[in-house]
């Protein structure tokens, strides 16, 4: 006998198991991090990135060309001691690093840089910051001839957002 009582129940119960599913399909969203790299000389770099929170366990680490192992997407600028934006590059777009060079490590834990970075640009005319965090880092130029010159080195302070 068809009642509306079990046509209710039916609905719950299959909205329940719905949704249970749902929750295994989509974890928790991303979480995006916000950085801020400053140079004695008044040079800032800032860099916004996101990675999964589900899987941000361990430090994150990525390198080279090709799919990551977990950050979403990594964007970072560029500004002049006068606060004036030089460059942007998008590194990591959809889990893939849109360049040959590219470095970084990250503890989500703590939120803190590790390591080795090389983060911007590539080609010529372009910008990147290169160098371990710990030691020194450097903010290079691709001259148009492909030379490389340094506009500024040494120790840079890293804040998070």
């Amino acid at each position: 006998m068809f009642t509306y009582q079990n046509l209710a129940v039916k609905l719950i119960v299959t909205w329940v198991i719905v949704l249970t599913n749902l929750c295994w399909v989509f974890p928790a969203g991303a979480t995006t991090e916000q950085l801020q790299i400053n140079s004695d000389h008044g040079y800032r770099v800032t860099t916004a990135f996101s990675y999964d929170e589900a899987d941000s366990s361990g430090a994150i680490a990525e390198q080279g060309k090709g799919g990551t192992n977990k950050v979403n997407s990594l964007t970072v600028s560029f500004y002049d001691p006068a606060g004036v934006m030089v460059a942007s590059y998008d590194n990591i777009v959809d889990g893939m690093v849109q360049g040959n060079y590219f470095e970084f490590h990250y503890d989500p834990i703590n939120h803190k840089v590790l390591g080795e970075i090389d983060l911007g640009g590539e080609s010529e005319g372009e910008i990147y910051l290169k160098g371990n965090i710990n030691q020194e880092l450097s903010l290079i130029k691709i001259e148009s001839s492909g030379e490389e010159s340094t506009l500024d080195s040494g120790n840079w302070s890293i804040t998070s957002n």
